[in-house]
């Protein structure tokens, strides 16, 4: 892992509305795993790897460090563990273009040179964040190293990365993750990830809002019409031609 500036996040509403009153959202069904770590592992590891594509639209939002903040319409499509393309615009005008693939992060950004530096400062926090979600995916559940607590409604699980030490909180009664926290070794918090509206499409749970923080800002990812499993086209990955091989800070 490279640096310790990890912004960005996914999401949308906890209520529909239903024959004019509002409702919550059915909640997610029980999974029976017994307190047996390695069963709840093999739950979380099968679910990861049953999502072979995502493709949804839905809101972008970068907050700075000063609380001054801007929102997107965005579209994305993941192809996990290493596959991301994400796409922002605002009022019809494309803002960027996020590539990662295997090979590397590439970003088209605005011609205009106003826009141009804020967008890449996004776009590099944008890509943090997508190399750091291939992390946190069902790889991390594969690891031999973890060291598992249970702690009220929650199971925890922590390793080590790098200099830092990545713990994953997990929902006891559903097996979904609801935050990812990445600290030092003073058990200072570098990055968060909180994860929530989850919904179950078929039989997968999948979140569809995300809240990413560190010491550079927040993002904001708030997802509808997410579809998974679909046949992307050939090009989705594709960098645009005038895309800039980036790399984060």
């Amino acid at each position: 892992m490279k640096g310790t500036h990890f912004p960005i996040a996914l999401g949308a509403l906890v209520l529909i509305a239903s024959a004019g009153c509002a409702k919550p959202r059915p909640p997610l069904p029980a999974v029976r795993w017994g307190n047996d770590v390695a069963a709840a592992q093999r739950i979380l590891i099968e679910r990861a790897q049953s999502v072979q594509t995502v493709s949804a639209t839905g809101l972008l939002t970068l907050t700075r460090p000063d609380g001054e903040s801007v929102r997107f319409d965005a579209a994305m499509v993941t192809a996990p563990p290493d596959r991301l393309r994400l796409r922002a615009w605002k009022i019809g005008r494309a803002i960027f273009d996020l590539t990662l693939t295997p090979d590397g992060l590439w970003l088209l950004s605005p011609r205009d040179d106003s826009l141009r530096d804020k967008v890449k400062q996004a776009g590099v926090g944008a890509g943090e964040l997508a190399k750091q979600w291939a992390l946190l995916s069902g790889a991390f559940f594969e690891r031999e190293d973890l060291v598992a607590a249970i702690r009220g409604g929650d199971l925890i699980l922590s390793a080590p990365q790098d200099e830092l030490t990545i713990r994953a909180v997990i929902d006891r009664r559903t097996l979904v993750p609801r935050r990812y926290v990445l600290s030092d070794a003073r058990g200072r918090t570098r990055f968060s990830l909180r994860l929530d509206d989850y919904r179950m499409i078929g039989d997968t749970p999948y979140p569809h809002r995300a809240l990413a923080e560190s010491e550079s800002g927040r993002i904001l990812i708030q997802l509808d019409e997410v579809e998974l499993n679909t046949e992307l086209a050939l090009a989705a990955f594709t960098p645009p031609r005038r895309a800039e091989k980036i790399d984060p800070p």
